[in-house]
């Protein structure tokens, strides 16, 4: 459905063309949400953040046309600013929220570490710096599948991919990963 055919449905049924705005970018919006706050918050926050998303989007409805810009970019934006918004209400309240797009993260050593975890902290650091720099979609499928513990069929409905391309980019991303670690390649 093309962003003109939806603002004609929102004009003709607003319930359809909500329906139809959920069918179309409900799981961009939710893996928006999942990749700012899922580090930290729980299952019910990131439904609480998808769902005042829907709510800002639709209260600030006359604020879009399709002539200024697509309708993917502008849920787009709103989700990401409602998201970094909850991240920071979240944070808040949970000092161990970890933020997978701050590029300063820098997991400190504990006082009574061994030599040894501290190589081991400083491996886990190169490694999640590898994984940010493959870019999108494939930081996303290894965060989702190593990290999260998601199946290749979840990565795919969030993602808006084939499970095919996900197969794919997931092991191309994998050998890129382990051909700059044989490498001894660092990230900072």
């Amino acid at each position: 459905m093309t962003d003109l055919e939806w603002e004609q449905l929102l004009h003709n049924s607003p319930a359809k063309a909500y329906e139809a705005l959920i069918e179309q970018y409900g799981n961009l919006i939710y893996a928006i949400v999942f990749n700012k706050i899922g580090s930290c918050g729980s299952k019910e926050d990131i439904e609480d953040c998808v769902s005042d998303i829907m709510v800002e989007f639709f209260k600030n409805i006359g604020n879009f046309s399709s002539r200024s810009g697509s309708l993917k970019s502008y849920i787009s934006t709103i989700a990401k600013r409602r998201a970094i918004d909850a991240f920071r209400r979240i944070s808040g309240r949970n000092n161990m929220c970890l933020d997978i797009e701050d590029e300063d993260i820098v997991i400190p050593p504990a006082s009574d570490d061994t030599e040894k975890e501290v190589e081991k902290r400083i491996f886990k650091q190169n490694l999640w710096n590898i994984v940010k720099s493959l870019g999108e979609p494939d930081s996303s499928i290894i965060v989702y599948q190593y990290f999260y513990n998601y199946k290749v069929r979840d990565i795919a409905k969030i993602l808006e991919m084939t499970t095919e391309a996900v197969k794919k980019r997931s092991l191309r991303a994998r050998k890129k990963i382990g051909t700059i670690l044989r490498n001894g390649g660092y990230y900072e």
